[in-house]
């Protein structure tokens, strides 16, 4: 299975058992027909033999030509070949008996197993890739296109960017990007992130997006989500495919021309004002920074290992910040930034119409 994902060529193989999931989880991704991949994943439950040079910590490992990256859900096996594609092996760590059912239970999504495989791929694979390649940078925004182009709601987790990107799917014009993760080019353009929305409980208030997310579930998981919906709606969330929710959605790239920044601060109403280029790019870098610690983490440990063992380092944090600095300056200079102070307190289908209100308007405005 080959597929376009963040502008670049995805090659696919695997365990024959993990297809069917593997197949649901990039349905959306256009086919690449006869490209050359840039990009070779192969996913499985058993991992191939590697010899490492260096384990520091017990989670890292460094090898010769690459890293391995281990998550709780998964192991990641990086490698550079000598013709510059990207060689990644995923191992998926399965839970299974009591452990699996108390795990959903606990859980704030009760999930599918193709949900479950879908946010490992998504996650700890095909976002982390792209630190791999210069010409493209990870931000942790939500995104749509209207009018032709692409808008970023940007922001910290909890800040409101998945609300309004609910509330921007009413309007006919609009088109899903991304719920949480975009991949921005250095051509300034956005592509699609095909990972499953999440809704929070509280995004089911005052309209039938319960019923929706429920929508074929069973008792036990409509129990869960009624019970921790009552204790507190920020606690329970569902996962849906974007097609589901919106009338249109853009797997490949476009244009982007505004990026809002969602801040949740100490003002009297919902306002709009504009964002310094530096400021935006700073944000940017601080909230993917935060994001993606987990991953972090390993590129710090893979830069001990290289200066503890005398090798070269797969890759650097260093490397991937002025990276990441470089593009969105580039970027970011040619469109509109702009902040979207809310206050701390505010309802929460008012927030929904104001910002969505906002946001469309300014976005048809464009000449």
């Amino acid at each position: 299975m080959k597929k376009i994902i963040f502008g670049k060529c995805y090659a696919f193989s695997g365990d024959e058992s993990l297809e069917p999931m593997l197949a649901e989880s990039l349905e959306l991704y256009a086919d690449a027909g006869d490209r050359e991949p840039e990009v070779n994943i192969r996913i499985g439950h058993a991992a191939s033999t590697h010899t490492p040079s260096s384990i520091n910590p017990k989670v890292h490992k460094t090898f010769a030509h690459g890293m391995l990256t281990s998550f709780p859900r998964v192991d990641v096996y990086w490698e550079r070949t000598g013709d510059g594609r990207l060689e990644v092996e995923a191992v998926i760590k399965p839970r299974r008996g009591i452990r699996r059912t108390v795990h959903k239970l606990m859980s704030m999504e009760y999930p599918r197993g193709a949900e479950t495989f879908e946010q490992i791929l998504h996650e700890f694979v095909l976002v982390p890739s792209v630190y791999f390649f210069k010409d493209v940078v990870p931000i942790h925004a939500a995104s749509v296109t209207i009018a032709g182009g692409a808008c970023l709601l940007a922001g910290t987790g909890g800040a409101g960017k998945s609300s309004a990107m609910l509330a921007l799917r009413r309007n006919e014009d609009v088109g899903f990007v991304s719920d949480d993760i975009v991949i921005m080019s250095d051509t300034a353009r956005v592509n699609g992130n095909m990972a499953w929305p999440k809704i929070y409980g509280y995004n089911c208030i005052g309209n039938a997006m319960k019923s929706e997310i429920l929508a074929g579930r069973g008792w036990i998981d409509r129990a869960h989500f009624n019970i921790k919906n009552h204790l507190n709606s920020a606690s329970v969330r569902r996962k849906m495919s974007p097609d589901r929710l919106y009338r249109r959605v853009e797997p490949a790239s476009a244009p982007l021309t505004r990026v809002y920044y969602v801040v949740r601060e100490d003002v009297p109403e919902i306002r709009v004002s504009a964002l310094g280029l530096t400021d935006a790019v700073d944000m940017t870098i601080a909230v993917i920074s935060a994001e993606y610690s987990v991953f972090h983490d390993h590129l710090y440990w893979e830069e001990y290992n290289a200066l503890a063992t005398a090798r070269p380092a797969m890759l650097t944090m260093a490397e991937v910040t002025a990276n990441w600095r470089r593009v969105l300056t580039a970027s970011f200079a040619t469109v509109g930034c702009f902040k979207i102070s809310v206050p701390f307190e505010v309802e929460h289908a008012v927030y929904q119409d104001r910002v969505s209100d906002l946001v469309v308007a300014d976005m048809t405005a464009q000449p």
